[in-house]
């Protein structure tokens, strides 16, 4: 983050330092992650806060380095990468590949009460799809909330990092889990549907 002088915006650029679980599985596909769609507020560079139920309002003097939907596409994808447990991972039309990873954000803010207190609240709902056929082999929804130690950006900065780095940790697990039972699924219906012709033949 720039360092900021009164008038100024500090430009919030991310930095995620995600584990690899040991238990995930290695995969011998790719993946390819479209980009997040967003409602219209949220696909900006403004860094959010919900202060009633309905009401947003951008953080003063404050934005992301990129469009927030991009951020996170960016940042999604270094995650998946960095697990090491695929065969490839891209941006959608990049490569060919058996699933895509679509997603939808649903919230990405600063909760502010009015207690005092602040939380930063993470949202994404992702379809696993099968490429060649654009048919949706799974779905989930994925969340993170966590407390914000103080109502400085630096401390607001640091929960958002620490809730994307285990909401991007949860959604890689779940590509794993889910594509490798899609795969399975898709080559029990392959044998099936080649045992069907051999009968009729």
């Amino acid at each position: 983050m720039l360092a900021r002088s009164p008038g100024s915006v500090s430009i919030i650029a991310p930095q995620l330092d995600p584990a690899v679980e040991a238990d995930w599985p290695e995969v011998d596909w790719a993946v390819l992650v479209q980009r997040p769609v967003a409602d219209q507020m949220r696909d900006s560079d403004r860094v959010l806060v919900r202060v009633s139920r309905s009401r947003l309002q951008p953080w003063p003097e404050a934005a992301w380095l990129d469009s927030m939907p991009d951020m996170v596409h960016g940042l999604l994808i270094q995650t998946l990468e960095d697990s090491g447990r695929f065969a490839g991972v891209g941006r959608a039309g990049g490569m060919r590949s058996r699933f895509g990873l679509a997603s939808e954000i649903r919230s990405f803010e600063v909760v502010d009460d009015g207690s005092g207190s602040l939380q930063v609240e993470l949202r994404v709902r992702v379809n696993l799809v099968h490429q060649p056929t654009g048919r949706v082999m799974a779905a989930d929804s994925f969340a993170q909330i966590q407390s914000v130690a103080d109502r400085s950006l630096d401390t607001v900065v640091l929960a958002f990092e620490e809730a994307m780095v285990a909401l991007f940790v949860d959604v890689t697990g779940w590509v794993l889990r889910a594509g490798a039972e899609a795969s399975a699924a898709l080559e029990e219906r392959r044998d099936r549907d080649s045992g069907d012709r051999s009968r009729r033949n």
